[in-house]
């Protein structure tokens, strides 16, 4: 005991100090001044830079007022209503759809968002069936779901879908999420919710 003491009034000062110096980078420290220079801007000038570091509220902000054409292929395949009344391509779209849109608080998320990529150097536009934005983070997640994978021409699509996502450094898993079915094995709705849980975190 008369150790551990000892121990404890030598470490004292030194954890005092410590915390001093962590007070005075605190009062020092410029919180967002980077994002203040930014929003100081124009939306004209806004638009011809890339900020240093784009929090979550303009982010939000920038979601929310976004316009955007969605995919115009195959029209006639809109046909399956969600609980937030946008149409989609399957009814387990729609059950991916209704289980984002019950975590509205935390997952916002859109229905065939563009999304440009490079391929062979070029720019191409993809429609991922989700686009997810965490509010709580900022953090953007791709989602997409293959309901045929008994095709072989289907199986071949996704599979370069894949690699495409792969070259321009959005990685499975982490940025790019990938459900699957068939006739055999349908979409597991307790595999789902998994994943929507792992996305708020």
């Amino acid at each position: 005991m008369l150790a551990q003491k000892g121990y404890y009034e030598k470490v004292e000062p030194i954890l005092q100090k410590n915390l001093k110096l962590l007070e005075k980078f605190e009062r020092a420290y410029c919180y967002d001044k980077e994002m203040q220079v930014y929003e100081s801007m124009t939306e004209d000038r806004q638009s011809l830079i890339i900020p240093l570091e784009e929090n979550c509220t303009h982010r939000i902000r920038a979601w929310e007022q976004e316009t955007y054409e969605p995919c115009n292929k195959y029209p006639e395949t809109l046909r399956y209503e969600t609980n937030a009344g946008e149409f989609v391509r399957s009814k387990s779209e729609v059950i991916i759809a209704n289980l984002l849109h019950m975590k509205a608080d935390q997952l916002l998320y859109k229905y065939e968002r563009p999304l440009k990529l490079r391929y062979q150097g070029r720019k191409i536009i993809v429609y991922p069936d989700f686009t997810i934005l965490n509010t709580q983070t900022g953090k953007f997640t791709y989602w997409e779901h293959a309901g045929l994978m008994s095709k072989p021409e289907y199986v071949s699509d996704f599979v370069w879908k894949n690699s495409l996502y792969y070259e321009n450094h959005l990685l499975p898993g982490t940025d790019v999420l990938f459900t699957f079915e068939t006739e055999d094995h349908p979409l597991e709705i307790r595999t789902l919710k998994h994943m929507i849980s792992d996305l708020m975190t």
